[in-house]
């Protein structure tokens, strides 16, 4: 049985999450890649970090009573962003990277949904929901974004 407060959650283990991601998409863009592949790295890659500072920001606009609560009895750990995620193939197949991308952002919207049935009161269900939702939309401007890639 695992504890989880919020403010590590949204401070510490969300940005260092998105954070890493990037790396690992800037790694691959400073090497070989299709065309295609590059635009879709360099939305990738400001589309993470701008995650990253996203929660800075929010968090300094949230109630310190949402920031300090305490998930009790979470199952699983916040998840690692693998870089063995993007295969190879990523580097010149834009299908592989968006399954990538795919992956990490499913990863995060699993994380907070199972965050969601923990949450104890109205302002952390807002809070994670409006979280969750978040980043299902990005998950979808991105998919677009592809396939607007995709069409040149």
């Amino acid at each position: 049985m695992r504890f989880e407060q919020t403010r590590t959650i949204l401070q510490h283990l969300a940005p260092n999450y998105h954070r890493k991601v990037s790396d690992y998409y800037q790694a691959m863009a400073d090497g070989e890649v299709s065309p295609r592949v590059r635009l879709m790295l360099d939305y990738l890659i400001d589309h993470e970090l701008h995650r990253a500072l996203a929660l800075g920001e929010f968090c300094k606009g949230a109630s310190p009573h949402v920031l300090d609560h305490w998930f009790k009895g979470v199952e699983i750990n916040f998840p690692e962003a693998y870089e063995e995620v993007l295969e190879t193939a990523a580097r010149t197949d834009l299908d592989q990277l968006v399954k990538a991308a795919v992956g990490y952002k499913k990863t995060l919207i699993t994380y907070f949904g199972h965050l969601l049935e923990h949450c104890t009161d109205r302002e952390s269900i807002n809070l994670f929901q409006s979280l969750k939702t978040q980043e299902e939309k990005a998950m979808k401007r991105m998919i677009r974004h592809s396939q607007g890639l995709a069409d040149l």
